[in-house]
C-alpha cells in the first residue's frame, strides 16, 4: 500500500518559493481508508498525553498497518519536496488528532516544537469551513524549544502572534479528506480555524536526528545499537551525531560563580559536560566519522568521552 498518489517533483518548486505546499487528493485512496479505520477504532488504545501534548483534541499515536513503508516513503517524498538530508531524517511526531466539539473556533496561532522542521497534515475528516491558516512570510524565527506552549508564553507582548500578526492576511488552505499539507512547522505561525470535529494525521520530522518524544519507530533500535557500539565496538568508522533525546546544551553559573555545563536530556537526568566534552560535541556535524571528529579536537581522552556520551544518549552512533 502506498501512502501518496503524487509525484513529489511536481511540488518541489512551489515549496521552495512559498514555504508550504497543499496537494489536493495527495493521500492514496487505500491509505485514506486505512487512516479512517484507525481513527474510528484506535483512540482508546493509542491515546497519548504528556507535558508536550496540549489543546482541546484527542490524540492517538499512529501505528502504520503491515505492508506500508512507513516512515520510509514519507521520508523519501518530503526529502525531495523540502530539500532535506535523507540519511538523517527523523520522525519526531506521529499523532492522529480529533478536535473536540468545543474547540475554540479562532485559536491563537502557534509554532510547533523545535523538532518539527517540517510539519505534515493528512486530512481525514474536515467539517465545512474548517481550514489551516499559515503565516509563511512573517515572523519566521525558529521555535528553539520542544514544548510549543513554552515558546508562546516566553515571548514579549509585542512579539506574540496577536500583536505581531495584526493586520496580516494569512494563507488559508481549505483542505478536504485525502489532502496533504506541509510547511516549516517550527518557524511558521499557524492554526486550524473552526477545528471542531476535524480529524487529521499530523506527522512532524527533521533531518537533524531529533526525536524528543521517542516516536520514530527506529529510535529504540538506534539507541541500543549506539550503546552496544560504545561498549564494544571499533568507533573509527562510526558517524557520531547529536542524540535523538538531547534537548539542549546549557551553561550556567553556580552560587559561587563557577561555570557548569550540562546536556539536557528530554525527560531524563541531565549529563554534566567538561570543557573537552563541549569541544567534542561542537566538532560533531553528523557527517564526519568518529576518527575525523577525534582528530579535530585537542583532548587526549576524546575516544573515552565519545563512548561515555554515546552511552548516556547525548550522542548516537550511525
Amino acid at each position: 500500500m502506498k501512502l501518496f498518489s503524487f509525484d513529489p517533483a511536481d511540488h518541489r518548486d512551489h515549496y521552495a518559493q512559498n514555504g508550504w505546499a497543499h496537494i489536493k487528493g495527495g493521500v492514496s485512496p487505500e491509505f485514506l481508508d486505512a487512516l479512517r479505520a484507525f481513527a474510528d477504532e484506535s483512540f482508546r488504545v493509542h491515546e497519548v498525553e504528556g507535558k508536550a501534548i496540549a489543546g482541546r483534541k484527542t490524540q492517538a499515536l499512529y501505528e502504520a498497518p503491515e505492508g506500508v513503508d512507513f516512515p520510509g516513503e514519507l521520508f523519501d517524498v518530503i526529502a525531495e519536496i523540502c530539500g532535506l538530508h535523507r540519511p538523517t531524517m527523523t520522525l519526531s511526531e506521529r499523532h492522529i488528532k480529533a478536535y473536540d466539539e468545543d474547540a475554540p473556533p479562532e485559536p491563537i496561532p502557534h509554532k510547533d516544537r523545535y523538532a518539527s522542521q517540517v510539519s505534515i497534515g493528512l486530512s481525514i475528516v474536515v467539517p465545512d469551513d474548517s481550514r489551516l491558516t499559515l503565516y509563511p512570510r512573517e515572523e519566521l524565527d525558529v521555535n528553539p524549544l520542544n514544548v510549543s506552549a513554552a515558546y508562546l508564553e516566553g515571548l514579549a507582548p509585542e512579539r506574540r502572534p496577536e500583536e505581531a500578526l495584526r493586520g496580516i492576511e494569512p494563507v488559508e488552505l481549505y483542505d478536504e479528506p485525502g489532502d496533504v499539507m506541509m510547511f516549516a512547522g517550527n518557524a511558521v505561525w499557524h492554526a486550524r480555524r473552526k477545528p471542531a470535529g476535524a480529524t487529521n494525521l499530523y506527522l512532524k520530522l527533521n533531518d537533524f536526528n531529533c526525536d524528543p518524544l521517542g516516536e520514530d519507530p527506529a529510535s529504540a533500535g538506534l539507541r541500543q545499537a549506539s550503546v552496544e557500539a560504545a561498549e564494544n565496538g571499533d568507533l573509527r568508522e562510526r558517524v557520531p551525531i547529536l542524540g535523538r533525546r538531547l534537548d539542549c546544551v546549557s551553561r550556567r553559573y553556580t552560587r559561587d560563580w563557577s561555570e557548569a555545563a550540562q546536556a539536557e536530556m528530554w525527560e531524563d537526568s541531565p549529563v554534566a559536560l567538561s570543557a573537552g566534552d563541549l569541544e567534542l560535541l561542537e566538532a560533531v556535524d553528523g557527517r564526519k566519522t568518529a576518527a575525523e571528529v577525534l582528530s579535530a579536537i585537542s583532548g587526549e581522552d576524546g575516544s573515552e568521552a565519545l563512548r561515555r556520551l554515546a552511552r548516556r544518549g547525548v550522542l548516537d552512533l550511525l
